[in-house]
């Protein structure tokens, strides 16, 4: 039921986008949108294309499908700041907050709630601009990786 409601939140974002920039309407985006709402979170492109290797949909077509939905809001691209592997996309929640730490040498993502951190921006008054959620994230080392390098 979760990955319904979803995949019915990103694809109303995605019509309203579709629309908003007078682009053409695709029922191959919506299989793609569809494929990222049943992925784990976050995910790689490869392991997207794995999921819709079933619908024959070009490699082309999904790293187009992730650029629009990075710029309709719906996905965010987690990049690593090093080591070789791939950047990695989650969805973005509606009107939740969102705080992860990434680690930059193995990749690991793990969710985080800092009350200071949500006070403060929710208190700040910003001229010409009303916040209506934020997504926060940290690049470090994982205790797993700082283990690794004290061995």
């Amino acid at each position: 039921m979760r990955v319904l409601k979803t995949y019915e939140s990103a694809l109303a974002k995605l019509r309203e986008y579709i629309e908003t920039h007078a682009l053409r309407h695709s029922p191959v985006r919506e299989m793609v949108l569809e494929q990222v709402c049943t992925l784990s979170q976050p995910f790689t492109a490869e392991q997207l294309e794995q999921a819709c290797l079933a619908e024959h949909i070009s490699q082309g077509t999904i790293y187009n499908n992730l650029r629009l939905f990075i710029d309709a809001h719906i996905l965010h691209a987690i990049e690593r700041q090093r080591g070789k592997s791939a950047t990695r996309y989650a969805l973005i929640p509606g009107k939740q907050i969102q705080a992860q730490m990434i680690c930059g040498k193995c990749g690991r993502v793990s969710e985080f709630k800092d009350q200071a951190i949500d006070h403060l921006l929710r208190v700040r008054k910003y001229t010409n601009f009303e916040m209506q959620h934020y997504s926060l994230f940290v690049y470090g080392e994982c205790k797993h990786c700082r283990r690794k390098a004290q061995e």
